[in-house]
């Protein structure tokens, strides 16, 4: 067992138990030293683990904590790392700039031994391709994010795929990333229904002031609902 997988293990000790352990305790449970889990302790409280308690009395740890890097397994780490490289390449300006420091951020609190295996994964993600619709860029999506996220209507033309041009105002919910295109999925007022946007096809894109008059959450509902889509 390496020591990042023993940390692992006494993380999931400490979260399965409501009463102090004390070192004893968890030194038999991993076949370890006590020396050895009191090092642990440490290094977990370095790492900002909120684990109170003291040698002899027994250690607990609070309601709540979360420590993303230590909890993830080598297949997990291999998952997350495929799919920021994803984002870092196939999405907007934005979204790549946060993957990128998401992904840093999550190497920077990794063991060393987690940390060489995420350096050289040799799970790679393509460029994309070269779109042959009219709009190429895909900085559009950072709006659209942001409507979604502050719960906004936006009004933009739309051309569709026949080449019927019109004017929508739409209350924005989700957006589908699909390999060589994105779709924005809300209510459209002016059809009165929920509908399909190819954000390629979306232009002079405005975020109102006013919000939708229901949640993001009440809208993806009633969606799914409407396309017998379960999850």
């Amino acid at each position: 067992m390496t020591r990042s997988q023993r940390l692992l293990e006494l993380l999931d000790l400490l979260r399965q138990s409501r009463r102090p352990v004390t070192a004893k305790q968890l030194a038999e449970r991993l076949g370890i030293s006590v020396r050895s889990v009191y090092r642990d302790i440490l290094t977990l409280q370095e790492q900002g683990a909120q684990i109170e308690g003291e040698a002899g009395v027994g250690y607990v740890m609070q309601d709540g904590f979360w420590m993303p890097p230590l909890m993830f397994s080598e297949q997990e780490l291999e998952a997350i790392v495929l799919g920021m490289r994803w984002a870092s390449k196939q999405t907007d300006s934005e979204m790549q700039s946060h993957a990128v420091s998401a992904l840093a951020k999550i190497r920077n609190a990794l063991p060393d031994d987690l940390d060489d295996k995420v350096l050289h994964n040799t799970l790679l993600v393509p460029p994309p391709q070269k779109s042959k619709t009219e709009n190429t860029s895909k900085d559009i999506l950072i709006p659209l994010r942001q409507a979604i996220r502050e719960e906004k209507i936006v009004q933009f033309d739309y051309k569709s795929l026949d080449g019927k041009a019109s004017s929508r105002k739409v209350w924005p919910f989700a957006l589908g990333y699909f390999e060589s295109v994105s779709v924005l999925v809300g209510w459209c007022e002016t059809r009165n229904a929920n509908r399909h946007f190819r954000t390629d096809r979306i232009r002079n894109l405005t975020l109102l002031e006013e919000r939708s008059p229901k949640s993001k959450r009440a809208l993806a509902a009633e969606w799914k609902k409407e396309n017998g889509i379960i999850s």
